[in-house]
């Protein structure tokens, strides 16, 4: 693991500049060399109205991709290189990505800067922590190079379509999974935000059916969650398993055993002074929610603009009993269930 000396990141001076900001010269124009050939995957079933963004899903070895991230990851597989220090965070969509970068960033930088100045305070935590295959589709690859070690970057993909650059390296993965019923209900809010209101995109029930068949962004959640599980019992020192709702029960525990796992476990000195406790603060949905970079700013992207405030709903566990039926939720369970058994894994 990386060595972490507890004293001030010379990458990260005040104030504080996104890899964009400082790099924005290094942006080139989006490469369409694989458009040909992601044009022959399945494509996604057809339904009146839309339960995605503004590009379609294809098939690709299993797994339901945007055609615009279908095209970073064919790019990423075939260019990115990963570091021995790199620290990734997976998630399937909708699954605590917010947060986690959140309190990874926050957890690498504490020594960079006073929490009370924080670049979590002016910036969106996806502008902190890059999505990678997003980063690659849209011709900012290069920015990725250009990152300080350790590099902290975040990924949607399935432990199956990650490169050998990353799989065969010593870097490590932080995983956050959460329960598929929260997960359905948190996605098709996003979407219906995005796409501009309920009346612009599939109904809950149509969205219900389709997740239900493994048919959403980077879907099957069920293949997405065994994936990186798998990997987690094999090699613990490389995958962090985590779940949402037992970091939402005891976040200050779980911060601790990020930043062990990471590299740079809090001092005796920190935990005495309430350092951790303050970092799970700043990093806290509520407050992240209330600050005004995510209640106003805007976040550029090939769908267009997204507002902070769309990434920030109510994020907490269970609320998938105020949209979804008892019949629904057990359907959906015994889907779920199926899937894990044998694994160890419950919901």
């Amino acid at each position: 693991m990386a060595s972490y000396d507890n004293k001030p990141h010379a990458d990260f001076p005040i104030p504080y500049k996104t890899i964009e900001e400082a790099n924005s010269h290094l942006i080139e124009k989006p490469t369409e060399e694989h458009d040909a050939v992601i044009a022959t995957f399945p494509l996604q079933p057809f339904i009146e109205r839309p339960f995605t963004f503004t590009h379609p899903f294809r098939l690709y070895k299993g797994v339901w991709i945007s055609e615009l991230l279908l095209r970073g990851i064919l790019e990423m597989q075939q260019r990115f290189k990963s570091r021995p220090t790199d620290i990734y965070l997976a998630s399937s969509p909708k699954s605590g990505t917010t947060w986690l970068k959140a309190m990874i960033f926050a957890t690498l930088t504490r020594t960079s800067y006073p929490l009370s100045q924080h670049p979590l305070h002016t910036h969106n935590p996806h502008q902190c922590v890059p999505h990678m295959e997003r980063k690659f589709a849209t011709g900012q690859s290069q920015i990725m190079e250009v990152i300080p070690s350790p590099r902290v970057m975040s990924t949607h993909m399935p432990y199956s379509l990650l490169s050998e650059f990353i799989t065969d390296s010593d870097c490590r993965i932080v995983y956050v999974w959460r329960d598929p019923k929260d997960v359905l209900v948190s996605l098709w809010f996003f979407v219906q935000k995005i796409m501009g209101g309920a009346d612009k995109v599939a109904t809950f029930d149509q969205f219900y059916d389709l997740f239900c068949q493994g048919v959403h962004s980077f879907g099957p959640i069920w293949n997405h969650v065994l994936g990186y599980w798998e990997e987690s019992k094999r090699r613990p020192e490389k995958v962090l398993f985590l779940k949402y709702e037992h970091i939402l029960q005891d976040p200050v525990k779980h911060a601790k055993q990020l930043a062990h796992f990471m590299g740079c476990p809090y001092t005796e000195a920190e935990e005495n002074d309430g350092v951790v406790e303050q970092i799970v603060e700043l990093c806290s949905i509520k407050t992240l929610k209330d600050l005004d970079v995510n209640k106003g700013g805007n976040r550029a992207t090939s769908d267009g603009p997204i507002s902070h405030a769309h990434y920030f709903r109510k994020g907490k566990a269970g609320d998938w009993k105020s949209h979804m039926t008892q019949e629904m939720a057990e359907r959906l369970n015994a889907i779920i269930g199926e899937k894990f058994k044998g694994s160890g894994l419950q919901i």
